[in-house]
Protein backbone atom coordinates (compact mmCIF):
# COMPACT_ATOMS: atom_id res chain seq x y z
CA UNK A 1 0.00 0.00 0.00
CA UNK A 2 0.93 3.34 -0.13
CA UNK A 3 2.80 5.22 2.74
CA UNK A 4 1.08 8.05 5.11
CA UNK A 5 2.51 11.48 4.28
CA UNK A 6 4.27 12.10 7.80
CA UNK A 7 6.29 15.33 7.51
CA UNK A 8 5.53 18.68 5.98
CA UNK A 9 7.44 18.07 3.27
CA UNK A 10 5.95 15.67 1.66
CA UNK A 11 2.74 17.09 2.36
CA UNK A 12 3.06 20.71 0.54
CA UNK A 13 4.55 19.02 -2.53
CA UNK A 14 0.85 17.25 -3.02
CA UNK A 15 -1.74 19.71 -1.29
CA UNK A 16 -2.61 23.00 -1.35
CA UNK A 17 -3.36 24.51 2.29
CA UNK A 18 -4.95 28.38 3.12
CA UNK A 19 -5.34 28.31 6.62
CA UNK A 20 -7.54 31.52 6.75
CA UNK A 21 -9.35 29.46 3.73
CA UNK A 22 -10.10 27.24 6.15
CA UNK A 23 -10.92 28.64 9.11
CA UNK A 24 -13.27 30.71 7.07
CA UNK A 25 -15.02 27.52 5.93
CA UNK A 26 -15.15 26.15 9.82
CA UNK A 27 -17.14 29.12 10.44
CA UNK A 28 -19.70 28.45 7.90
CA UNK A 29 -19.72 24.81 9.14
CA UNK A 30 -20.44 25.72 12.85
CA UNK A 31 -23.06 28.10 11.48
CA UNK A 32 -24.59 24.67 10.02
CA UNK A 33 -24.20 23.22 13.42
CA UNK A 34 -26.18 25.61 14.89
CA UNK A 35 -28.48 25.95 12.67
CA UNK A 36 -29.43 21.67 12.88
CA UNK A 37 -29.59 22.58 16.85
CA UNK A 38 -32.04 25.17 16.02
CA UNK A 39 -34.21 22.55 14.20
CA UNK A 40 -33.78 19.68 16.57
CA UNK A 41 -35.48 22.36 19.22
CA UNK A 42 -38.72 22.02 17.15
CA UNK A 43 -39.11 18.38 17.75
CA UNK A 44 -40.41 18.85 21.12
CA UNK A 45 -43.05 21.60 19.79
CA UNK A 46 -43.87 19.33 16.34
CA UNK A 47 -44.23 16.00 18.04
CA UNK A 48 -46.99 14.99 20.86
CA UNK A 49 -45.95 13.01 23.79
CA UNK A 50 -48.78 11.67 26.28
CA UNK A 51 -49.56 13.83 29.59
CA UNK A 52 -51.36 13.60 32.26
CA UNK A 53 -53.10 16.10 34.26
CA UNK A 54 -51.23 14.70 37.38
CA UNK A 55 -50.92 16.77 40.36
CA UNK A 56 -47.31 16.42 40.25
CA UNK A 57 -47.35 17.75 36.60
CA UNK A 58 -49.15 20.25 37.64
CA UNK A 59 -46.34 21.45 40.63
CA UNK A 60 -43.54 21.20 37.97
CA UNK A 61 -45.42 23.41 35.87
CA UNK A 62 -45.76 26.00 38.80
CA UNK A 63 -41.77 25.44 39.56
CA UNK A 64 -40.65 25.94 35.84
CA UNK A 65 -42.84 29.05 35.46
CA UNK A 66 -41.48 30.30 38.48
CA UNK A 67 -37.67 29.82 37.74
CA UNK A 68 -38.18 30.17 33.95
CA UNK A 69 -35.19 32.65 34.14
CA UNK A 70 -33.01 30.71 35.80
CA UNK A 71 -33.80 27.61 33.45
CA UNK A 72 -33.43 29.56 30.13
CA UNK A 73 -29.63 30.63 31.39
CA UNK A 74 -28.73 27.79 31.92
CA UNK A 75 -29.71 26.14 28.93
CA UNK A 76 -28.39 28.69 26.91
CA UNK A 77 -25.23 28.60 29.02
CA UNK A 78 -24.44 24.82 28.24
CA UNK A 79 -25.23 25.42 24.23
CA UNK A 80 -22.89 28.00 24.32
CA UNK A 81 -19.97 25.31 25.66
CA UNK A 82 -19.69 23.22 22.31
CA UNK A 83 -19.98 26.58 20.75
CA UNK A 84 -17.08 27.82 22.25
CA UNK A 85 -15.19 24.53 21.61
CA UNK A 86 -16.10 24.67 17.86
CA UNK A 87 -14.79 28.22 17.68
CA UNK A 88 -11.46 27.57 19.53
CA UNK A 89 -10.77 24.59 17.31
CA UNK A 90 -11.62 27.06 14.18
CA UNK A 91 -9.01 29.63 15.13
CA UNK A 92 -6.96 26.59 16.40
CA UNK A 93 -5.81 26.39 12.36
CA UNK A 94 -5.26 30.10 11.93
CA UNK A 95 -2.03 29.23 14.67
CA UNK A 96 -0.93 25.59 13.87
CA UNK A 97 2.21 25.14 13.31
CA UNK A 98 2.08 23.03 9.96
CA UNK A 99 -0.32 22.59 6.97
CA UNK A 100 -0.10 18.90 7.75
CA UNK A 101 -1.87 20.26 10.88
CA UNK A 102 -4.47 22.03 9.28
CA UNK A 103 -5.13 19.24 7.00
CA UNK A 104 -6.39 17.02 9.50
CA UNK A 105 -8.60 19.45 11.35
CA UNK A 106 -10.76 20.10 7.74
CA UNK A 107 -10.62 16.56 6.95
CA UNK A 108 -12.12 16.31 10.75
CA UNK A 109 -14.48 19.22 10.77
CA UNK A 110 -17.76 17.51 10.02
CA UNK A 111 -17.18 15.01 12.60
CA UNK A 112 -16.12 16.76 15.56
CA UNK A 113 -18.69 19.70 14.56
CA UNK A 114 -21.60 17.36 14.70
CA UNK A 115 -20.42 15.21 18.09
CA UNK A 116 -19.50 18.67 19.70
CA UNK A 117 -22.76 19.83 18.57
CA UNK A 118 -24.81 17.23 20.46
CA UNK A 119 -22.85 18.25 23.85
CA UNK A 120 -25.09 20.81 24.50
CA UNK A 121 -28.47 18.27 25.04
CA UNK A 122 -26.28 15.99 26.87
CA UNK A 123 -25.28 18.84 29.08
CA UNK A 124 -29.03 20.15 29.20
CA UNK A 125 -30.35 16.59 30.39
CA UNK A 126 -28.67 16.27 33.21
CA UNK A 127 -29.48 19.67 34.19
CA UNK A 128 -33.18 18.88 34.18
CA UNK A 129 -32.13 15.97 36.61
CA UNK A 130 -30.60 18.42 38.79
CA UNK A 131 -33.54 20.82 38.69
CA UNK A 132 -36.03 17.84 39.17
CA UNK A 133 -34.39 16.71 42.27
CA UNK A 134 -34.25 19.90 43.54
CA UNK A 135 -38.04 20.13 42.95
CA UNK A 136 -38.61 16.87 44.54
CA UNK A 137 -36.32 18.00 48.33
CA UNK A 138 -38.12 21.61 47.63
CA UNK A 139 -41.94 20.59 46.74
CA UNK A 140 -42.26 17.24 47.05
CA UNK A 141 -42.62 16.35 43.45
CA UNK A 142 -41.87 12.88 42.19
CA UNK A 143 -41.09 13.38 38.16
CA UNK A 144 -39.51 10.51 37.28
CA UNK A 145 -42.17 9.95 33.81
CA UNK A 146 -40.75 13.59 33.23
CA UNK A 147 -37.19 12.34 33.32
CA UNK A 148 -38.51 9.59 30.86
CA UNK A 149 -40.00 11.30 28.13
CA UNK A 150 -37.54 13.94 28.07
CA UNK A 151 -34.84 11.41 27.94
CA UNK A 152 -36.39 10.41 24.84
CA UNK A 153 -37.00 14.04 23.29
CA UNK A 154 -33.10 14.67 24.02
CA UNK A 155 -31.89 11.52 22.22
CA UNK A 156 -34.21 12.13 19.33
CA UNK A 157 -32.97 15.90 19.09
CA UNK A 158 -29.48 14.78 19.53
CA UNK A 159 -29.75 12.18 16.50
CA UNK A 160 -31.73 14.57 14.78
CA UNK A 161 -28.89 17.65 15.25
CA UNK A 162 -25.55 14.99 14.54
CA UNK A 163 -27.30 14.09 11.52
CA UNK A 164 -28.34 17.25 9.59
CA UNK A 165 -25.12 18.92 10.88
CA UNK A 166 -22.74 15.76 9.66
CA UNK A 167 -24.48 15.19 6.36
CA UNK A 168 -24.99 19.15 5.39
CA UNK A 169 -21.04 19.49 6.65
CA UNK A 170 -19.58 16.41 5.11
CA UNK A 171 -21.51 16.96 1.58
CA UNK A 172 -20.08 20.11 1.40
CA UNK A 173 -16.74 19.09 2.51
CA UNK A 174 -16.55 16.55 -0.59
CA UNK A 175 -18.02 18.19 -2.79
CA UNK A 176 -16.31 22.03 -2.78
CA UNK A 177 -13.80 22.11 -0.29
CA UNK A 178 -11.88 19.26 0.30
CA UNK A 179 -10.87 19.39 -3.89
CA UNK A 180 -9.83 22.77 -3.42
CA UNK A 181 -7.51 21.82 -0.98
CA UNK A 182 -6.16 18.49 -2.19
CA UNK A 183 -6.41 18.88 -5.98
CA UNK A 184 -4.13 15.85 -6.75
CA UNK A 185 -6.30 13.57 -3.92
CA UNK A 186 -4.50 11.38 -1.72
CA UNK A 187 -6.83 12.51 1.30
CA UNK A 188 -6.80 8.77 2.37
CA UNK A 189 -3.48 8.89 3.03
CA UNK A 190 -3.24 11.81 5.55
CA UNK A 191 -2.53 10.64 9.15
CA UNK A 192 -4.83 10.99 12.19
CA UNK A 193 -7.79 10.90 10.29
CA UNK A 194 -11.13 9.35 11.31
CA UNK A 195 -12.09 7.06 8.19
CA UNK A 196 -15.80 6.47 8.07
CA UNK A 197 -17.00 3.37 6.01
CA UNK A 198 -19.92 3.39 3.86
CA UNK A 199 -21.48 0.96 5.96
CA UNK A 200 -21.63 3.69 8.80
CA UNK A 201 -23.59 6.38 6.34
CA UNK A 202 -25.84 3.81 5.46
CA UNK A 203 -27.29 3.90 9.57
CA UNK A 204 -27.12 7.06 9.57
CA UNK A 205 -29.14 7.42 6.11
CA UNK A 206 -31.06 4.74 7.39
CA UNK A 207 -32.14 7.12 11.04
CA UNK A 208 -32.86 9.87 9.07
CA UNK A 209 -35.16 8.38 6.41
CA UNK A 210 -36.71 5.72 8.30
CA UNK A 211 -36.12 5.77 12.51
CA UNK A 212 -37.53 9.20 12.79
CA UNK A 213 -40.61 9.28 10.85
CA UNK A 214 -41.54 6.09 12.30
CA UNK A 215 -41.28 7.09 15.61
CA UNK A 216 -42.69 10.64 14.83
CA UNK A 217 -45.89 9.39 13.67
CA UNK A 218 -46.02 6.78 16.63
CA UNK A 219 -45.74 8.65 19.17
CA UNK A 220 -48.32 11.35 18.05
CA UNK A 221 -50.61 8.69 17.06
CA UNK A 222 -49.91 6.88 20.63
CA UNK A 223 -50.38 10.67 22.16
CA UNK A 224 -53.90 11.47 20.41
CA UNK A 225 -55.27 7.95 22.29
CA UNK A 226 -54.01 8.24 25.35
CA UNK A 227 -54.70 12.29 25.72
CA UNK A 228 -58.42 10.89 24.99
CA UNK A 229 -58.13 8.28 26.59
CA UNK A 230 -58.83 6.38 23.52
CA UNK A 231 -57.72 2.79 23.95
CA UNK A 232 -54.48 2.02 22.35
CA UNK A 233 -54.12 0.01 19.01
CA UNK A 234 -51.65 -2.17 19.39
CA UNK A 235 -52.41 -3.47 16.18
CA UNK A 236 -50.58 0.17 14.87
CA UNK A 237 -47.63 -0.66 17.16
CA UNK A 238 -47.35 -3.79 16.12
CA UNK A 239 -47.25 -2.23 12.38
CA UNK A 240 -44.86 0.14 13.17
CA UNK A 241 -42.10 -2.13 14.64
CA UNK A 242 -42.41 -4.31 11.55
CA UNK A 243 -42.21 -1.30 9.23
CA UNK A 244 -39.20 -0.78 11.30
CA UNK A 245 -37.57 -4.30 11.06
CA UNK A 246 -38.43 -4.60 6.96
CA UNK A 247 -36.69 -0.92 6.44
CA UNK A 248 -33.64 -2.18 8.48
CA UNK A 249 -33.87 -5.31 6.55
CA UNK A 250 -33.82 -3.60 3.25
CA UNK A 251 -31.01 -0.98 4.36
CA UNK A 252 -28.99 -3.56 5.33
CA UNK A 253 -29.53 -5.47 1.70
CA UNK A 254 -29.09 -1.94 -0.48
CA UNK A 255 -25.83 -1.32 1.80
CA UNK A 256 -24.76 -4.61 0.86
CA UNK A 257 -25.45 -4.33 -3.24
CA UNK A 258 -22.66 -1.43 -2.72
CA UNK A 259 -20.32 -2.60 0.10
CA UNK A 260 -19.77 -5.96 -1.33
CA UNK A 261 -18.62 -5.08 -5.00
CA UNK A 262 -16.49 -1.87 -3.91
CA UNK A 263 -14.74 -4.18 -1.61
CA UNK A 264 -13.62 -6.64 -4.02
CA UNK A 265 -12.48 -3.39 -5.99
CA UNK A 266 -10.34 -2.47 -3.34
CA UNK A 267 -8.93 -5.88 -2.89
CA UNK A 268 -8.18 -5.41 -6.66
CA UNK A 269 -6.56 -2.57 -6.50
CA UNK A 270 -4.67 -3.16 -3.13
CA UNK A 271 -3.47 -6.47 -5.81
CA UNK A 272 -2.62 -4.36 -9.02
CA UNK A 273 -0.51 -1.93 -6.31
CA UNK A 274 2.10 -5.47 -5.63
CA UNK A 275 2.11 -5.70 -9.18
CA UNK A 276 -0.74 -8.78 -10.09
CA UNK A 277 -1.94 -7.69 -13.04
CA UNK A 278 -4.16 -11.13 -13.09
CA UNK A 279 -6.97 -9.97 -11.06
CA UNK A 280 -10.68 -10.11 -11.98
CA UNK A 281 -13.51 -8.88 -10.32
CA UNK A 282 -16.53 -10.97 -10.74
CA UNK A 283 -19.43 -8.82 -12.43
CA UNK A 284 -23.16 -9.79 -12.29
CA UNK A 285 -24.87 -6.54 -12.70
CA UNK A 286 -25.65 -3.82 -15.79
CA UNK A 287 -25.94 -1.03 -12.94
CA UNK A 288 -23.27 1.86 -12.34
CA UNK A 289 -21.02 -0.40 -10.24
CA UNK A 290 -21.50 -2.99 -13.08
CA UNK A 291 -19.52 -0.64 -15.40
CA UNK A 292 -17.45 0.37 -13.16
CA UNK A 293 -16.37 -3.82 -12.45
CA UNK A 294 -15.79 -4.08 -16.46
CA UNK A 295 -14.01 -0.83 -16.64
CA UNK A 296 -12.23 -2.68 -13.59
CA UNK A 297 -10.95 -5.37 -15.48
CA UNK A 298 -10.16 -4.12 -18.80
CA UNK A 299 -8.44 -2.16 -16.79
CA UNK A 300 -6.29 -4.72 -15.91
CA UNK A 301 -5.98 -6.18 -19.03
CA UNK A 302 -4.58 -3.24 -20.17
CA UNK A 303 -2.33 -2.88 -17.64
CA UNK A 304 -0.81 -6.05 -17.80
CA UNK A 305 -0.12 -5.66 -21.49
CA UNK A 306 1.73 -2.56 -20.77
CA UNK A 307 3.41 -4.12 -17.93
CA UNK A 308 4.09 -6.78 -20.36
CA UNK A 309 5.52 -4.15 -22.94
CA UNK A 310 7.54 -1.99 -20.48
CA UNK A 311 9.48 -5.48 -19.40
CA UNK A 312 10.19 -6.67 -23.16
CA UNK A 313 11.34 -3.18 -23.59
CA UNK A 314 13.16 -3.16 -20.40
CA UNK A 315 15.06 -6.57 -22.00
CA UNK A 316 15.55 -4.84 -25.54
CA UNK A 317 17.34 -1.53 -23.83
CA UNK A 318 18.76 -1.23 -20.18
CA UNK A 319 16.01 -0.55 -17.80
CA UNK A 320 17.42 3.07 -16.85
CA UNK A 321 17.21 3.61 -20.71
CA UNK A 322 13.62 2.11 -21.16
CA UNK A 323 12.42 4.33 -17.69
CA UNK A 324 14.08 7.86 -18.94
CA UNK A 325 12.32 7.21 -22.34
CA UNK A 326 8.99 6.60 -20.91
CA UNK A 327 9.35 9.79 -18.63
CA UNK A 328 8.90 11.47 -22.03
CA UNK A 329 12.45 12.20 -23.27
CA UNK A 330 11.35 10.67 -26.40
CA UNK A 331 12.43 13.75 -28.56
CA UNK A 332 15.55 13.81 -31.25
CA UNK A 333 18.78 15.04 -29.62
CA UNK A 334 20.64 15.44 -26.47
CA UNK A 335 22.84 17.22 -24.24
CA UNK A 336 26.66 17.44 -23.34
CA UNK A 337 27.72 15.21 -20.17
CA UNK A 338 30.56 13.47 -18.38
CA UNK A 339 30.43 9.98 -18.69
CA UNK A 340 32.90 6.77 -18.47
CA UNK A 341 32.34 4.19 -21.66
CA UNK A 342 32.98 0.75 -21.49
CA UNK A 343 34.14 -1.70 -24.43
CA UNK A 344 34.22 -5.25 -23.16
CA UNK A 345 35.60 -7.41 -26.46
CA UNK A 346 36.02 -11.64 -25.84
CA UNK A 347 39.80 -11.86 -27.13
CA UNK A 348 39.28 -14.92 -30.18
CA UNK A 349 35.83 -15.28 -30.45
CA UNK A 350 36.04 -15.81 -34.17
CA UNK A 351 38.11 -18.42 -34.13
CA UNK A 352 36.61 -20.10 -31.51
CA UNK A 353 33.09 -19.68 -32.91
CA UNK A 354 33.92 -21.20 -35.92
CA UNK A 355 34.26 -24.98 -34.28
CA UNK A 356 31.33 -24.50 -32.47
CA UNK A 357 27.42 -25.10 -33.69
CA UNK A 358 25.38 -21.93 -33.93
CA UNK A 359 22.59 -23.14 -31.01
CA UNK A 360 25.62 -23.83 -28.74
CA UNK A 361 27.54 -20.00 -29.75
CA UNK A 362 24.01 -18.39 -28.80
CA UNK A 363 23.76 -20.09 -25.19
CA UNK A 364 27.61 -19.22 -24.43
CA UNK A 365 27.43 -15.83 -25.57
CA UNK A 366 23.63 -15.27 -23.80
CA UNK A 367 25.07 -16.86 -20.67
CA UNK A 368 27.91 -15.11 -21.04
CA UNK A 369 26.19 -11.47 -21.27
CA UNK A 370 23.89 -12.29 -18.90
CA UNK A 371 26.33 -12.80 -15.77
CA UNK A 372 28.36 -9.66 -17.71
CA UNK A 373 25.32 -7.58 -17.61
CA UNK A 374 24.65 -7.59 -13.80
CA UNK A 375 27.83 -6.74 -12.93
CA UNK A 376 27.37 -3.75 -15.33
CA UNK A 377 23.74 -2.47 -13.60
CA UNK A 378 24.79 -3.65 -9.75
CA UNK A 379 27.30 -0.68 -10.39
CA UNK A 380 24.79 1.71 -12.30
CA UNK A 381 26.22 1.24 -15.72
CA UNK A 382 23.75 1.12 -18.68
CA UNK A 383 24.63 -1.27 -21.45
CA UNK A 384 24.34 0.40 -24.43
CA UNK A 385 24.35 -2.04 -27.11
CA UNK A 386 25.96 -5.57 -28.31
CA UNK A 387 27.95 -5.61 -31.15
CA UNK A 388 28.84 -9.39 -31.79
CA UNK A 389 30.44 -9.95 -29.05
CA UNK A 390 31.71 -6.97 -27.37
CA UNK A 391 29.52 -4.90 -25.31
CA UNK A 392 29.68 -0.97 -24.89
CA UNK A 393 28.07 0.19 -21.83
CA UNK A 394 27.93 3.78 -20.49
CA UNK A 395 28.98 5.28 -16.62
CA UNK A 396 26.57 8.84 -16.13
CA UNK A 397 23.72 8.38 -17.87
CA UNK A 398 20.75 9.24 -18.88
CA UNK A 399 21.23 9.10 -15.16
CA UNK A 400 24.05 11.43 -13.86
CA UNK A 401 26.92 10.41 -11.55
CA UNK A 402 30.01 11.95 -9.98
CA UNK A 403 31.62 8.51 -9.83
CA UNK A 404 30.83 7.20 -12.79
CA UNK A 405 34.46 6.61 -13.53
CA UNK A 406 34.79 4.54 -10.05
CA UNK A 407 31.31 2.81 -10.73
CA UNK A 408 32.83 1.38 -13.98
CA UNK A 409 36.07 0.14 -12.88
CA UNK A 410 33.91 -1.66 -9.85
CA UNK A 411 32.10 -3.49 -12.45
CA UNK A 412 35.28 -4.83 -14.15
CA UNK A 413 36.14 -6.06 -11.71
CA UNK A 414 32.96 -8.07 -10.70
CA UNK A 415 33.20 -9.08 -13.99
CA UNK A 416 36.45 -10.41 -14.06
CA UNK A 417 35.26 -12.61 -10.68
CA UNK A 418 32.12 -13.51 -12.67
CA UNK A 419 34.19 -14.92 -15.81
CA UNK A 420 36.08 -17.05 -13.78
CA UNK A 421 32.99 -18.56 -12.13
CA UNK A 422 31.91 -18.76 -15.68
CA UNK A 423 34.79 -20.58 -17.00
CA UNK A 424 34.04 -23.39 -14.58
CA UNK A 425 30.73 -23.59 -15.29
CA UNK A 426 31.71 -23.64 -19.31
CA UNK A 427 34.02 -26.19 -18.46
CA UNK A 428 31.42 -28.69 -17.31
CA UNK A 429 29.44 -27.99 -20.18
CA UNK A 430 31.97 -28.62 -23.02
CA UNK A 431 32.79 -25.13 -23.93
CA UNK A 432 35.54 -23.31 -24.09
CA UNK A 433 37.42 -21.31 -21.85
CA UNK A 434 37.02 -17.76 -22.80
CA UNK A 435 38.70 -14.09 -21.90
CA UNK A 436 38.14 -10.97 -22.32
CA UNK A 437 39.51 -7.67 -22.88
CA UNK A 438 37.82 -4.06 -21.19
CA UNK A 439 38.80 -0.78 -22.10
CA UNK A 440 37.69 2.45 -19.97
CA UNK A 441 37.32 5.74 -20.86
CA UNK A 442 36.37 8.93 -19.36
CA UNK A 443 35.34 12.71 -20.98
CA UNK A 444 32.43 14.21 -22.44
CA UNK A 445 29.84 13.44 -24.67
CA UNK A 446 26.67 13.93 -26.39
CA UNK A 447 24.13 11.66 -24.41
CA UNK A 448 20.58 11.61 -26.05
CA UNK A 449 18.40 10.31 -29.03
CA UNK A 450 20.28 9.58 -31.98
CA UNK A 451 18.44 8.77 -35.49
CA UNK A 452 15.34 9.01 -37.75
CA UNK A 453 12.28 10.09 -36.80
CA UNK A 454 10.57 7.08 -36.60
CA UNK A 455 13.28 5.14 -35.40
CA UNK A 456 15.77 6.31 -32.73
CA UNK A 457 17.84 4.68 -30.19
CA UNK A 458 19.41 5.99 -27.01
CA UNK A 459 23.23 6.24 -27.01
CA UNK A 460 26.61 8.28 -26.61
CA UNK A 461 28.61 9.60 -29.36
CA UNK A 462 31.87 11.76 -29.31
CA UNK A 463 35.58 11.06 -29.09
CA UNK A 464 35.65 9.66 -25.67
CA UNK A 465 33.27 6.64 -27.18
CA UNK A 466 35.77 6.58 -30.22
CA UNK A 467 39.23 6.18 -27.66
CA UNK A 468 37.14 4.04 -25.52
CA UNK A 469 36.91 1.66 -28.13
CA UNK A 470 40.49 1.70 -29.34
CA UNK A 471 42.04 1.43 -26.13
CA UNK A 472 40.12 -1.84 -25.46
CA UNK A 473 41.51 -3.07 -28.71
CA UNK A 474 45.12 -2.43 -27.48
CA UNK A 475 44.32 -4.96 -24.17
CA UNK A 476 45.73 -7.80 -26.69
CA UNK A 477 48.77 -6.13 -27.10
CA UNK A 478 49.71 -5.16 -23.83
CA UNK A 479 48.42 -8.70 -23.12
CA UNK A 480 45.99 -7.42 -20.02
CA UNK A 481 42.33 -7.94 -19.33
CA UNK A 482 41.69 -4.09 -18.64
CA UNK A 483 42.99 -0.55 -19.43
CA UNK A 484 41.81 2.41 -18.61
CA UNK A 485 42.97 6.02 -19.80
CA UNK A 486 44.49 8.56 -17.58
CA UNK A 487 41.34 10.71 -17.26
CA UNK A 488 39.26 8.13 -15.88
CA UNK A 489 42.34 6.79 -13.91
CA UNK A 490 42.60 10.29 -12.32
CA UNK A 491 39.08 9.94 -11.38
CA UNK A 492 39.03 6.66 -9.56
CA UNK A 493 42.10 7.92 -7.99
CA UNK A 494 40.56 10.87 -6.34
CA UNK A 495 37.14 8.48 -5.34
CA UNK A 496 38.85 5.94 -3.99
CA UNK A 497 42.29 6.07 -1.58
CA UNK A 498 44.80 3.59 -1.75
CA UNK A 499 44.15 2.58 -5.09
CA UNK A 500 47.09 1.07 -6.76
CA UNK A 501 47.14 1.45 -10.35
CA UNK A 502 49.48 0.62 -12.88
CA UNK A 503 50.89 2.41 -15.56
CA UNK A 504 51.13 0.57 -19.05
CA UNK A 505 52.53 3.15 -21.41
CA UNK A 506 52.37 6.41 -23.34
CA UNK A 507 50.20 4.37 -26.31
CA UNK A 508 48.99 6.14 -29.81
CA UNK A 509 45.78 5.70 -30.56
CA UNK A 510 44.47 5.84 -34.23
CA UNK A 511 43.49 9.28 -34.93
CA UNK A 512 44.61 11.37 -31.98
CA UNK A 513 47.84 13.16 -32.33
CA UNK A 514 49.10 13.05 -28.75
CA UNK A 515 49.88 9.89 -27.17
CA UNK A 516 47.03 8.55 -24.09
CA UNK A 517 48.82 7.12 -20.77
CA UNK A 518 47.36 3.94 -20.09
CA UNK A 519 46.75 1.78 -16.60
CA UNK A 520 46.07 -1.58 -15.31
CA UNK A 521 44.87 -3.06 -11.91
Amino acid sequence: MAENFTSKSDFTSSFNIDKKYCFRVSLIYFASVLFANFMAQLIPISMNFPVTLTEDMIKWKEFVDSNDVLINTLTILVFAIPSLICLCYSFSMLFAKDDLTVAKKVVNLPLKFSLWGIVGWILNYFLEIIFCIYAKKTMGINLSYILISSFVFYILEAIFSFVVSYFVTETVNRSAVLPRLFPNGQVSKIPGVKKFSLNFLFFIFFITVSLFPIIFILSSFVSIQINNQIPINWNTIIMSIVLFVSSLALTIVFMRVFTVPLKKLTEGTEKIKKGDYSVKVKNISNDELGVLSDTFNEMTESLKEKEFIRDTFGKIVDPEVRDHLLSGNISLGGENCDVTVMFCDIRGFTSMSENMEPSSVVSLLNQYFTQMGKCISNNHGVINKYIGDAVMAIFGAPVKSENHALDAYNAALEMKTALVNLNEKFAKEGFYKISFGIGLHSGSVLAGNIGAENRMEYTVIGDTVNTASRIESLCKIYNTDLLLSENTAKQISSSKENLNLKFVADAEIRGKTETVKLYTW
